[in-house]
């Protein structure tokens, strides 16, 4: 007996696309204030207009503030968006760590989620 698959409960599409991303990481000091990594490169796996999932080396914990610098092919400008990690993965390729975070804008422009939201990659 086939089964329907079940409906995405997703809130907007999510297409995988597989390209370099920069990001930085923001650890919290004390007095709420907060010290930034270096940029860091990464590998973006499937994005969304209101989260993404990503391949870095650091193994950063659910709840951190992430910074993605992310050029998509069919936007003019770097897509910027400070997010939050939400889940993460622990792995390993080649020997190496390698973590694939799961996160979700926190701050994004309006012009580059309406973007997002409406790429499918047959439109290419």
């Amino acid at each position: 007996m086939r089964m329907k698959p079940t409906a995405e409960r997703r809130e907007f599409f999510r297409f995988d696309l597989n390209f370099s991303i920069r990001y930085r990481f923001a650890k919290k000091l004390a007095d709420n204030k907060y010290k930034t990594s270096k940029l860091l490169k990464g590998i973006g796996i499937n994005f969304s207009a209101c989260g993404a999932a990503v391949k870095i080396t650091k193994p950063l914990p659910v709840d951190t503030l992430v910074y993605l610098e992310i050029t998509l092919p069919f936007c003019d400008e770097p897509l910027l968006a400070t997010s939050q990690v939400i889940r993460r993965d622990l792995s390993s390729h080649n020997d190496k760590p390698v973590t694939l975070i799961g996160v979700k804008y926190l701050v994004i422009e309006e012009k580059t989620k309406a973007s997002l939201a409406s790429y499918r990659p047959e439109n290419k």
